[in-house]
């Protein structure tokens, strides 16, 4: 269905680093909050 060559291959992979990239950030970000959020103590 899609032929990857080289060529496609070095165009692509920086975007699919970026985004896996975005996507670990997110996941860390939501734990960190999330570890936060259960450290808060109740007023």
């Amino acid at each position: 269905m899609f032929g990857i060559d080289p060529y496609v291959f070095e165009t692509l992979w920086p975007s699919l680093l970026g985004i896996v990239g975005m996507a670990a950030a997110m996941i860390w970000g939501w734990f960190k909050v999330k570890s936060l959020i259960e450290q808060d103590p109740d007023k």
